[in-house]
């Protein structure tokens, strides 16, 4: 539900099922405006952690890089219910919550508080805290767009309180996000670029911290065909292993995308898409396809 400002100014309020209000991605994300197929890797990868397990040991996070989904520590680490490894930024799942957005020339913004986190979309409560979230842009031209955004809350669920040290509680481990919006764009081309830096609190592994990053362009050739391109990359911080040696916590991956399409209407827009990812696992994985796409807006 969105309620308006009676007045008429761009404030809202919105309430119940909301889309993600952090970064640059989710304002194009439907079929309509994405000028490609898939997204970055930062809105979709899932790394190696679990909403509903802890790993007590470094090696088990290790263990599992590059399992993604997959991701299942050993037994007798925790609850091993319905829940699943997290994104970082999750927009295809919409949270409970309440979010005011709104513009105020040359400003944009959006604050509010959700049951779960941004890597964590949630229809009912799994713990008892709440995330709280927001972002602030500027657009002082019509060809500059920038912002900055944060979110923090828990993202474990309530059902491993036994499993924590004493003392502690569900609601002492949370993901921190925080980011940075671009978005350039000169006659027939325009650029768009994000950064995102991640933190998962842990109980007993320390932080798990990531940097992801994308660039993405497009550029139309002549009325009604364009050609675009992303590139996207997910890099993760060390952890100490108990025989030794350091090892990132995940395995890196940078993803390619590259793709034409052609809009010959407001309501049609074709595409033809190539997508390849990278993760750095022993040995390389490689995952690489082509898709097509057709939207039409009615």
């Amino acid at each position: 539900m969105r309620l308006s400002d009676p007045k008429g100014r761009d404030i809202n309020l919105e309430l119940g099922k909301i889309p993600l209000h952090v970064g640059a991605f989710p304002n194009r994300s439907d079929a309509s405006r994405n000028s490609l197929i898939g997204s970055p890797i930062v809105y979709q990868y899932h790394v190696d952690v679990r909403d509903d397990q802890i790993p007590t040991q470094t090696d088990q996070i290790v263990a599992n890089r590059g399992r993604g989904y997959f991701t299942n520590y050993a037994p007798g680490t925790g609850y091993n219910g319905s829940g699943q490894a997290l994104s970082v930024l999750y927009e295809n799942c919409w949270d409970f919550g309440a979010v005011v957005v709104g513009t105020s020339s040359p400003f944009e913004f959006a604050a509010g508080v959700t049951n779960g986190t941004v890597g964590s979309m949630v229809g009912t409560d799994t713990n008892d805290g709440k995330q709280v979230l927001g972002r602030i842009g500027i657009v002082p031209a019509p060809w500059l767009r920038a912002g900055v955004s944060a979110a923090r809350g828990p993202y474990l669920i309530r059902q491993l309180d036994d499993e924590l040290p004493a003392g502690r509680k569900i609601d002492d481990y949370n993901q921190i996000f925080a980011g940075g919006d671009l978005e350039v764009s000169y006659d027939r081309a325009v650029v768009t670029g994000e950064y995102v830096w991640n933190r998962f609190q842990q109980p007993y592994v320390g932080n798990l911290d990531l940097r992801s990053w994308y660039a993405e362009g497009k550029v139309t050739l002549i009325p009604g065909w364009y050609v675009a391109g992303r590139y996207s990359r997910m890099i993760f911080d060390d952890l100490r292993l108990s025989g030794g040696g350091l090892a990132s916590w995940d395995a890196p991956l940078w993803r390619r995308e590259i793709g034409i399409g052609f809009k010959p209407s407001k309501m049609l827009l074709a595409k033809l898409v190539h997508q390849e990812t990278h993760i750095a696992t022993a040995p390389r994985r490689v995952d690489a396809f082509m898709a097509a796409q057709l939207s039409v807006v009615f």
